[in-house]
């Protein structure tokens, strides 16, 4: 029998709303502090329930499931009838009008992609469909879970956006999917960073948009910055509509209507204070050329860290001292330009402090082809499209032997604080969301939801090892890890940084140990690493790249001598890294193993006081290991809380600076 047509997709925007988007919240400083007060009391309140597969919505989408007809194209003569009946839900979503969709596709899926959603899944996805962060843990199956989130909002009339950390994982799940959603009348695209603009406008007007999230984000900003700025939003929207699409030119998106964000934690925490700036086409020195930039450094050469200025390794910045900006001053004397102004020649200094002295090679950013190439450290990726502000990038690029590259006139900026929050449906999913519930609720609103894992944890950790040097830490990680070897154990060994990373393969290499490197210089090869890392015997050193999205398969023979053991060479700056790299082993009940072996050199006491360290070898030398790996969680726990008031800081200086410019427009 011929299978029916899928549908045609029905557009799902009322005509007079191209460009439909949430209007941003505008908080006194009053309602502000009010809200941060609340989002600390709210946990006594008690948190949202834990769902499970018996929850009452995934018993209504069995039943509704064993009412559909047998044949497959039966199921699909439904879909254009749901489809009319779904656009109620919009403005409310029930367990009775949702079931029907759940139950149609959990069934096509099972036809089309020979995967059976789970019913821990089909929890999620209610979750998702309320506006909720789903805490599912690793290895449940948040991508097959996204996809039918993303499917069931399209299907009542919702354009939906998929969001995750990088471009890798948004082109593995957009292929993955879309046959499923082409089977179901619904049209899909993958966003990439080398898409040009007619094809990101195409991509954009279908029903599903996989993309990583900054190139989104800069679409969105082309669009509030370019010439149909004053035809996104009110009457100039209303205007527009009435007006032939492409006539005066379209906007890249088509507004920002639903959002499912994948590693929400790492998106909307661990880079909520990073602003993305649209950077203009002409150079705008304003005065900043090469040869300031080079006096800067070498006046920065002569100040003595202590007396003229302190170094704040944490926040990655630099303050002078009055001490400081007196010899600055002396020096200045009667000289002209830019650096004979105090303020500016203060913050070019300081600027030029923080490249020397607190932004490293291989940990923050590398040089390949001539160019300072920025890495973001919760993901381990390079971020080729970002470039420091205020002169700090040519301030790196100079350091480094290279020519300064141009300042460009800003065009555009936001942060993701003020980004998510304009979409009308927000939700999204993680591993590690309870840790950052609170800042989550304040900040966007949401609530965290946990789902229960499908099978019981198997997950094993070891002891904690702490060693008094690099060089003993690498020693101990070689020797455990020939061990493993030995017997036939895949072995993921996570590193914090590029550096950290070629230190381990340096000690591998001396121990005869073959292994793969996986790190913001491998990218091309990520795929291929990741494909043999749950083979017997494989060994696979890895930054960050590898503890988010990262599904390792085992095979049956690897499963069979003890599954997939994890190394951690180092604590993060946030216990939710270290617990996403854990969660690469023990995935949907197999065996796995976590192993700590830690030292006291690692970055973790970059940025503290030096006597935070010699504690921690006091300690080393008298007290049991348990009672300096406390320390260290104390120190991880401060640094958390240090990153966290920079996100507080920053929102409240985005409040502050938009009332200042509220009389000028938006403030990107």
């Amino acid at each position: 029998m011929k299978a029916a047509a899928p549908p045609s997709p029905a557009r799902p925007l009322p005509p007079l709303e191209r460009y439909p988007q949430r209007l941003e919240r505008q908080l006194s400083p009053f309602d502000a502090g009010v809200t941060g007060v609340l989002s600390y009391l709210r946990p006594l309140l008690g948190r949202p329930r834990s769902w499970g597969g018996d929850l009452g919505f995934v018993r209504r989408v069995r039943a509704a499931e064993a009412t559909l007809p047998a044949d497959l194209a039966a199921c699909l003569a439904l879909l254009p009838d749901l489809r009319r009946r779904s656009r109620k839900l919009q403005a409310r979503m029930t367990e009775a009008g949702c079931a029907p969709i759940l139950a149609l596709l959990v069934r096509i899926t099972r036809e089309v992609l020979g995967q059976d959603p789970y019913d821990v899944q089909i929890a999620a996805v209610w979750s998702l469909m309320r506006g909720e962060i789903a805490e599912m843990r690793t290895g449940e199956g948040k991508s097959l879970t996204a996809a039918l989130g993303a499917a069931a909002l399209a299907l009542c009339g919702r354009r939906v956006h998929v969001l995750t950390v990088n471009d890798y994982l948004a082109a593995r799940d957009a292929r993955h999917f879309a046959p499923l959603f082409a089977r179901i009348g619904l049209t899909s695209g993958c966003i990439e960073e080398s898409a040009q603009p007619g094809a990101r406008a195409a991509i954009y007007r279908c029903d599903i948009v996989f993309s990583a999230s900054k190139n989104v984000v800069f679409d969105y900003l082309r669009d509030q910055t370019g010439p149909v700025a004053d035809r996104l939003g009110g009457l100039g929207s209303k205007l527009a509509a009435l007006v032939p699409a492409g006539a005066a030119g379209s906007p890249l998106l088509q507004g920002l209507d639903a959002v499912i964000v994948d590693e929400a934690d790492s998106v909307m925490i661990d880079q909520a204070a990073t602003p993305f700036i649209l950077s203009g086409g002409e150079a705008a020195m304003g005065g900043l050329d090469e040869a300031v930039f080079r006096r800067a450094i070498d006046l920065a050469l002569r100040l003595t860290d202590g007396r003229d200025y302190h170094s704040h390794a944490g926040r990655r910045r630099v303050t002078l001292t009055e001490e400081g900006k007196l010899w600055l001053g002396e020096w200045a004397g009667a000289e002209a330009g830019l650096l004979a102004v105090a303020p500016v020649r203060d913050h070019i200094v300081s600027q030029a402090l923080t490249a020397l002295h607190l932004l490293q090679r291989d940990r923050d950013y590398l040089v390949e082809d001539g160019k300072v190439q920025i890495i973001d450290e919760s993901t381990g990726r390079v971020m080729p499209d970002r470039q420091w502000s205020d002169g700090l990038h040519q301030l790196v690029e100079i350091k480094e032997g290279l020519e300064p590259g141009a300042i460009r006139t800003t065009l555009g900026r936001i942060t993701f604080q003020r980004f998510f929050p304009r979409y009308r449906h927000l939700c999204g999913m993680t591993g590690t969301a309870r840790t950052a519930a609170r800042e989550l609720w304040e900040t966007y609103g949401l609530a965290v939801r946990r789902v229960l894992p499908r099978r019981p944890d198997q997950r094993l950790w070891a002891p904690v090892e702490i060693h008094a040097t690099a060089a003993a830490k690498w020693q101990a990680v070689g020797l455990k890890v020939r061990a493993l070897n030995a017997r036939d154990i895949p072995v993921l060994i996570g590193t914090r940084t590029v550096g950290a990373s070629r230190d381990c393969s340096a000690a591998l290499h001396a121990l005869g140990i073959d292994h793969h490197v996986l790190n913001a210089e491998e990218v091309a090869r990520e795929a291929m690493i990741v494909a043999l890392a749950g083979e017997p015997g494989q060994v696979t050193v890895a930054t960050n790249m590898a503890g988010r999205g990262t599904d390792i398969v085992l095979s049956d023979r690897a499963r069979a001598a003890g599954g997939l053991h994890v190394i951690l060479t180092e604590l993060h700056e946030d216990r939710r890294i270290d617990l996403q790299l854990a969660g690469r082993c023990g995935r949907q009940g197999d065996p796995g193993h976590v192993h700590r072996v830690l030292g006291l050199e690692d970055g973790l006491f970059t940025s503290e006081p030096a006597r935070l360290r010699r504690l921690a070898l006091a300690l080393h030398r008298i007290a049991p290991v348990r009672v300096v790996y406390l320390l260290l969680l104390l120190i991880q726990h401060r640094q958390a809380r240090r990153a966290s008031g920079a996100r507080r800081r920053l929102q409240k200086y985005e409040r502050e600076r938009e009332r200042s410019l509220a009389l000028s427009g938006a403030l990107e």
